[in-house]
C-alpha cells in the first residue's frame, strides 16, 4: 500500500481539514460543520490518540470503527498502522460518501467501509465468527456485512447527524430510515480494537462484547452504561478501555494495578464472635446482585460458632469466601483479608453493621468512572429503641456538612468532591469507603496490627493525607450499629493507643516532610477530647498526664504552639496548664526531631493496665 500524496479539493461537497494523528499526516474532506469538526478533533486528541499512545498496540489486528463519520479515526489510524485491517461503519449517506472519498484519496486498501449502523432490535444473523489472531473474515461473515437492512432510527437533535435506534432515549427528531446490521455482528467480528461512537446504543454493544476478547476500546459514551458491562467476562482476556462520558470517563488505566488483579470490589468483613449480626451484614452487601462485588469474611479466631454459620449459609455462593486465622484483632483480620484478595478495589466493614442495598455498587461505579482513589457514602447510626424494640436510623453529623449542588453525577449516582482534610478531622469512618488497591499499596497504607482497638483512625488519617480529594456520594448510607459491646463504649485502657498511633503518624510526617500538618494536629486534639470524655473515672488522671506530656513533645518537635483556647476546647480540665508546665521545663531544649522517638509509660495501654492493677 502506497498512500497517495495528491489531495484534490472539491469545494462543492465540503472542505479539507489537515491533521496529524497517530504519527500520520492526513487531509480529510468534511461536512463543513465547524462545531462537528471541533468535537471530532477534540475526541481524536484528548481520547483516542492519548489512549493508544499510552498502550502497547500490536503490530497487526482488526479494528472496527463504529460511527466513523468522515473518517476522523479510521483514516489516520489505517495510515499509521498499515498492517491492521479497519472496518469503518457509517450509516449517514452524506458522511459515508465523504468517508469513502477520504479512504480512496489516501489509497488505503486496508480500510473497508460499510454503509450501516448497528441496531439492537434486529435479529441475529447466523454464521461463523472471525478466528482470533487473524484478519481474514469467513465468507459467511463477509456476506452478512454486505446485506444490511433498512431500520428505523431517530436523529439525536443535539448531536446531528449522529443517529440512534427508534427505541433510544435521547432528545429525538423525526424517525429516519438507515441501513443497519444486528449488534451481534460485532461479536462475530471480534475486533482487537473498537472505536465507539454509537449514541444510546452503547449498552447493547457492551452486552454483545461482554465475553468477546476485545483488547482495546476507545470512544465516547452518550449515556451512562453500567461499568460491569465493559469489563470482560472471565474467559475474554484482558481489556483496556477509556470512554469519556460527560465530565468523567469509564476507564481501565490504573498504572500500578497488578495485571493479575481482577476488575471488581472485594468487601473484607473482620468477624469475631459476631454470630448475631454476620448474616445480616453479608446479605446487605450481596443484596443488589452485582457480580463484580464479592465478600471475604475473615474469621478472627471466633469461639461462638459464627464461622460455621457463615460456612453453612454461603456454601453455594461463589460471591462469599470464608477464611480463618488465629485471633489477632481487627487490624490483623483486615490486613489478612486484603492479602487474600485479588481485586482492583477493596472495602472494609464491621461484622455487626450493614449497608443500604446498592451502596457498594454506587461506590464502585463512581470509582471506576472518576478514577478516584477513594469513594465514600454517607453513614447513619443504627440503634434499637428499647421501648418499641424497633431499629432506628439516625443520619450522621455529616448530613449538612458538605456543599452539594447536585450537578455532579455518574449515571444515577449523585456525588461531590471533598478534600482529604475534611475527613482528617472527622470521626473515623473507613467502613463506608471503597479504595483503589494500587493507591493503598503505593502509599503503604495498612492497619497497625499491634493496636487492638481504634486501628481505623491511623488508616483514615493516612488516606486523608494522600488521597487529595475523594468522591462523597449522597443517597446511600452505611448503617453503623450502636450497642453496648462496641469497643468505643468500654472506656478502658485501649484509649491510650491513641498516643501510639499519632506518634507513628507524626514520625511519618517528619520522614516524608508533609507540607501541612494542621489537620493532623486538629485531629489529635479532637481524639484526645473524645477519648478522655469516654474513659472510666480512674483512668482520667493518667490520661491527662499522658496527653499533656505528648502535646508538649509534639509542640517541641514541630515547633508548633497549641493555643490555650484549643486545648481548653478538648474539655480536658487542666490540660492547658500541664502542657505549659512541660514546655516551661523544656524551654532550654532546641526543637529536636528525636523528642518524638522517646517513650513514656503513660502512652502504653499495657503499662496503664499494669499500674492500675498495682494501685487497686
Amino acid at each position: 500500500m502506497i498512500p497517495r500524496t495528491d489531495f484534490p479539493i472539491d469545494t462543492e461537497t465540503g472542505r479539507i481539514v489537515e491533521i496529524v494523528a497517530f504519527g500520520a499526516r492526513v487531509r480529510l474532506e468534511t461536512g463543513g460543520d465547524s462545531a462537528e469538526t471541533a468535537r471530532r478533533l477534540h475526541e481524536l486528541r484528548a481520547c483516542h490518540e492519548r489512549f493508544l499512545a499510552s498502550r502497547v498496540v500490536p503490530k497487526s489486528g482488526l479494528c472496527v470503527d463504529l460511527g466513523a463519520g468522515d473518517g476522523w479515526f479510521a483514516v489516520p489510524f489505517a495510515a499509521a498502522f498499515p498492517d491492521w485491517q479497519t472496518i469503518a461503519f457509517e450509516a449517514d449517506p452524506d458522511a459515508f460518501a465523504r468517508l469513502q472519498a477520504n479512504v480512496e484519496r489516501h489509497g488505503l486498501d486496508n480500510v473497508t467501509c460499510i454503509n450501516a449502523a448497528l441496531h439492537p432490535d434486529l435479529k441475529p444473523v447466523p454464521g461463523a465468527a472471525r478466528a482470533p489472531g487473524t484478519t481474514d473474515l469467513p465468507k459467511a461473515l463477509q456476506e452478512a456485512l454486505a446485506r444490511p437492512v433498512t431500520a428505523a432510527f431517530t436523529p439525536v437533535l443535539a448531536l446531528a447527524p449522529r443517529i440512534v435506534p427508534a427505541t433510544g432515549t435521547a432528545p429525538q427528531g423525526e424517525t429516519v430510515y438507515r441501513p443497519a446490521l444486528p449488534v451481534d455482528i460485532l461479536a462475530r467480528l471480534a475486533p482487537d480494537l473498537l472505536k465507539l461512537d454509537a449514541p444510546y446504543c452503547e449498552e447493547a454493544i457492551a452486552r454483545a462484547l461482554r465475553d468477546v476478547p476485545v483488547g482495546f476500546v476507545t470512544g465516547r459514551l452518550y449515556t451512562h452504561v453500567p461499568s460491569t458491562l465493559f469489563h470482560p467476562g472471565t474467559d475474554a482476556g484482558a481489556r483496556e478501555f477509556y470512554l469519556p462520558c460527560g465530565d468523567y470517563a469509564l476507564r481501565r488505566d490504573y498504572e500500578d494495578n497488578f495485571a493479575t488483579r481482577q476488575q471488581r470490589l472485594d468487601v473484607v468483613v473482620a468477624m469475631y464472635n459476631a454470630g448475631e449480626y454476620i448474616c445480616e451484614c453479608v446479605d446487605s452487601v450481596l443484596a443488589d446482585g452485582n457480580a463484580d462485588i464479592r465478600v471475604i469474611v475473615v474469621d478472627d479466631g471466633s469461639t461462638d460458632g459464627c464461622g460455621d454459620l457463615v460456612a453453612k449459609r454461603y456454601a453455594d455462593n461463589e460471591r462469599v469466601r470464608l477464611v480463618h486465622k488465629a485471633n489477632g484483632g481487627c487490624a490483623s483480620a483486615r490486613n489478612f483479608g486484603r492479602q487474600c484478595s485479588d481485586a482492583s478495589h477493596i472495602a472494609f466493614i464491621d461484622a455487626d453493621d450493614r449497608v443500604d442495598p446498592g451502596l457498594f455498587t454506587a461506590l464502585l461505579e463512581t470509582a471506576r468512572y472518576t478514577g478516584a482513589f477513594v469513594a465514600q457514602a454517607e453513614f447513619a447510626f443504627l440503634t434499637l429503641d428499647e421501648d418499641t424494640g424497633e431499629e432506628v436510623l439516625t443520619p450522621s453529623y455529616e448530613a449538612t456538612s458538605y456543599p452539594h449542588p447536585g450537578d455532579t453525577c455518574v449515571g444515577p449516582h449523585d456525588f461531590t468532591w471533598i478534600p482529604g482534610a475534611a475527613i482528617a478531622v472527622g470521626q473515623p469512618t473507613i467502613w463506608r469507603r471503597v479504595h483503589r488497591r494500587d493507591f493503598l499499596d503505593r502509599k503503604d497504607i495498612w492497619f497497625p496490627e499491634h493496636v487492638r482497638a481504634f486501628d481505623d483512625q491511623i488508616f483514615q488519617l493516612l488516606v486523608a493525607q494522600y488521597c487529595g480529594s475523594l468522591a462523597h456520594l449522597k443517597g446511600h448510607a452505611y448503617h453503623y450499629r450502636q450497642h453496648p459491646a462496641q469497643d468505643i463504649k468500654q472506656g478502658d485502657e485501649r484509649h491510650f493507643y491513641s498516643f501510639n498511633m499519632f506518634r507513628n503518624l507524626l514520625l511519618r510526617a517528619l520522614d516524608e516532610n508533609w507540607p501541612d500538618i494542621a489537620p493532623l494536629m486538629r485531629s489529635l486534639l479532637n481524639t484526645l477530647g473524645w477519648s478522655h470524655g469516654g474513659l472510666r473515672d480512674d483512668l482520667k488522671m493518667p490520661f491527662l498526664e499522658g496527653a499533656a506530656k505528648f502535646l508538649a513533645v509534639v509542640s517541641k518537635t514541630f515547633d508548633h504552639s497549641f493555643a490555650p483556647r484549643d486545648l481548653d476546647a478538648t474539655g480536658i480540665e487542666g490540660l492547658s496548664f500541664l502542657v505549659a508546665r512541660h514546655l516551661a521545663a523544656m524551654k532550654d531544649e532546641p526543637a529536636n526531631y528525636g523528642f518524638l522517638r522517646l517513650e513514656s509509660w503513660r502512652w502504653q495501654p499495657e503499662f496503664i493496665r499494669m499500674m492500675q492493677a498495682v494501685r487497686s
